[in-house]
Parts: structure tokens; sequence; C-alpha cells
């Protein structure tokens, strides 16, 4: 499965933004994928967001819908990414 993200800065808070299908950014279904996607960002926050006609429909384990609004996450650059294939391991070992 292949999903778009997006790493952006949020009311000061610098998180990955992930564009699922609609249906995905919902309880349940949206939590699957977000703990599929978190070790692709272990350093980051991640939410999900489905740009809607009027305004984003955001899902994640922290308050994203404050986040969101206001924002224009449809600008942002995205990446895809495969979640079939494993992240990539750390640059460098843990700091302990």
């Amino acid at each position: 499965m292949k999903i778009e993200v997006a790493v952006t800065e949020l009311k000061g808070v610098r998180v990955a933004v992930a564009f699922p299908p609609p249906a995905w950014v919902t309880p349940g279904m949206g939590d699957a994928l977000l703990a599929r996607l978190r070790p692709y960002f272990p350093a980051l926050p991640v939410m999900l967001a489905s740009i809607q006609k009027h305004g984003v429909r955001a899902h994640a384990a922290f308050q994203a819908q404050a986040l969101v609004e206001g924002a224009e996450l449809g600008r942002l650059t995205r990446t895809e990414v495969d979640l079939d294939v494993p992240p990539a391991p750390p640059d460098a070992p843990p700091p302990f």
C-alpha cells in the first residue's frame, strides 16, 4: 500500500501528515494506519488528513483538528511511502 505523506510545521509543531482516502481518516481504520506509519517517522507525531470541499478532516492520537485549522495542506510537497517496504534503519545509533 502506498500513501502520500508530507513533513511540515503546523502552528509551531513539526508533524508528518499522511493523505489516505477519506474513509481512512476515522477512528479504527485510521488508528491501524497510524500504527503502520509511525516506524517511518519515529521522531515525529503522525496524523492523517483528508482535504474536503469545506475544510480538512484530521485524525491522530493528539488534537490534530486544532493543528490543521487554517492550514494550506493542499500546497504541501508530498512524497510517497510504500508501507509494504520496511522503513530504512536510522543513520545514527541511538544516543543512549
